[in-house]
């Protein structure tokens, strides 16, 4: 099975599909990410761009990643460009992937940049392309806006909660202190909500958007 993460910035990809990711890696998927957006001077130092192509490389290891493809469109700046630029790069990526199944952003996240992200996915999978279109939630965008996350789908990730921990752990650029949502005991909560909701002892929550029988 060929699975896709296109998420808009990196660490992304781990908090909101992290463990999922690590299990279809032991079921010996092929993992693919993209990610959308990149960071910029005089926004970002050059010290910390040059930090996120390091940390992003060291993720692929750990979640066994056979190509990242980096779009590199300007973060927070989506909405400056045209719509259908945004929708050719990401359907690019997906005829070259041939996924089966899609991880993506919620398209209710507080965050813009997702939103769009959303969008260019429900766009670049539409049928008569029969791929299977997962939402994720992510920490600090999704739950600070006034649009409900309501999950459909629960994937049990009891054996993977550590090591996507661990590999949060390398975005460390991004980890705040708790009690903030992205902080590691915030990450290692809400797995642990969402697997209490199904009696579980953790789990990622989704809401499948398109699926095909």
């Amino acid at each position: 099975m060929n699975v896709l993460v296109v998420a808009a910035h990196p660490d992304d990809e781990i908090l909101g599909v992290g463990g999922t990711l690590l299990k279809h890696r032991q079921k010996g998927d092929t993992i693919y990410v993209c990610i959308v957006t990149k960071a910029y001077e005089p926004q970002w130092t050059k010290e910390y761009i040059e930090q996120k192509i390091v940390e992003q490389k060291k993720v692929d290891e750990v979640l066994g990643v056979k190509k990242r493809f980096n779009l590199n469109l300007l973060t927070v700046k989506l909405n400056t460009l045209p719509h259908g630029e945004i929708n050719k790069r990401v359907a690019d990526v997906i005829e070259e992937v041939n996924p089966d199944i899609v991880y993506t952003h919620f398209e209710g996240d507080i965050n813009y940049d997702h939103t769009i992200v959303f969008r260019a996915c429900m766009v670049a999978t539409r049928p008569p392309k029969q791929v299977r279109l997962l939402c994720f939630e992510t920490p600090s965008e999704t739950e600070w806006n006034n649009k409900p996350f309501n999950p459909n789908l629960w994937i049990n990730i009891n054996e993977f909660i550590n090591q996507k921990i661990e590999a949060f752990k390398i975005y460390e650029l991004e980890l705040k202190k708790y009690p903030h949502p992205r902080s590691l005991e915030g990450v290692r909560i809400l797995a642990k909500k969402r697997g209490l909701e199904i009696c579980k002892e953790y789990a990622e929550a989704f809401i499948v958007v398109r699926d095909f029988g």
